[in-house]
């Protein structure tokens, strides 16, 4: 809509328009959009989408209420304080103890960072969980570090007279860190400490699947992208599982048999007098960790998904690997 705001009407107009338009209920959804979607605060910064806010609403430009990045850390921070205050006070409402459960985690971006949540009973008996904080530990991982941070976040919410029970994973660490906490807080640690039943449950499933002391042979073949010689030969005595983990690598780090395998399968679904089949897209294999549970259930699944073009996989991949092994006995003259 174009209005010449010389003319009496239309500047009346305008200002109808402009006072219509909420500039911090559009910076509001905006700032949530981010956050719920867990995008880059510079993709507010992005021209071609400032380019679509403007031309959905040309106010977006007139009044000036596209933000920054630095806005959004600074609402956010905003938001955060604002909210803590309410966060402290329905701890303290809370009913009976509040237990607490931590662990570590590195994100994608190298930053070593441990996730702290508490569970309670609000003031009308109903169960909550609350995130607490998600410090960034610089240090190394020794318990007394660990305990270090937790105990800044358990301060900064004030409920030290509540604590409850810690439910932690297996590693060596918490344990010393449960005895540094409790020692500060006035409890013995390992009273307090208990076992994550998921965590057990997943160790006993790769004892499974692996045999014993899993966690010593993960730390073992840990940070690295591909498989050495080694972990090639590390991985083969764990049996099926290990053998097929090899597979996986292999596949996955190699782009010429990734692209093998996809046209496998899209031969076949092309053959199909099944209009369902043809229509089916290719999937990759799926690699498992030792960070991920049940990732070695997911790697298996898929695997048995896709074994009858992995067999042809294979098989091709060797004829192409006889007909390079014969490149050697080809006569002089003929070699480029």
């Amino acid at each position: 809509m174009k209005l010449d705001t010389r003319l009496p009407r239309e500047q009346d107009i305008a200002n109808s328009l402009v006072k219509g338009f909420d500039r911090k209920h559009f910076q509001r959804l905006l700032l949530e959009w981010i956050i719920e979607e867990n995008h880059a605060f510079s993709v507010c910064e992005q021209g071609r989408l400032r380019q679509i806010f403007e031309y959905l609403n040309p106010l977006v430009k007139i009044t000036d209420a596209n933000i920054t990045r630095t806005t959004i850390r600074r609402k956010v921070l905003s938001a955060y304080e604002m909210h803590k205050d309410k966060v402290v006070a329905a701890l303290k409402q809370s009913c009976g103890l509040i237990h607490v459960s931590f662990d570590g985690w590195k994100s994608g971006n190298r930053h070593s960072l441990y996730g702290i949540a508490c569970f309670f009973r609000d003031e009308n008996s109903q169960p909550r969980k609350l995130a607490l904080g998600v410090p960034e530990l610089r240090t190394r991982h020794f318990g007394h570090n660990i305990a270090a941070e937790i105990l800044d976040v358990l301060d900064a919410y004030g409920f030290q007279d509540k604590i409850g029970y810690f439910t932690l994973d297996n590693a060596e660490s918490n344990d010393k860190a449960m005895e540094v906490i409790g020692g500060e807080l006035g409890f013995v640690g390992s009273r307090r400490h208990g076992r994550c039943f998921g965590h057990t449950l997943n160790l006993s499933a790769k004892a499974l699947l692996f045999g014993h002391n899993v966690e010593a042979f993960e730390e073992q073949l840990s940070g690295e992208a591909s498989l050495s010689e080694a972990e090639h030969t590390l991985w083969r005595r764990k049996g099926p599982v290990g053998k097929l983990h090899n597979l996986v690598v292999d596949v996955r780090r190699s782009d010429q048999l990734t692209y093998l395998l996809r046209s496998i399968q899209r031969s076949e679904f092309d053959l199909s007098s099944d209009p369902r089949i043809r229509a089916r897209q290719p999937v990759d294999l799926i690699i498992d960790n030792d960070t991920r549970w049940l990732s070695q259930l997911y790697m298996i699944r898929r695997a048995i998904i896709l074994r009858p073009f992995i067999e042809q996989l294979v098989l091709k991949h060797r004829q192409q690997w006889e007909q390079v092994l014969e490149i050697p006995g080809i006569p002089l003259p003929f070699r480029g």
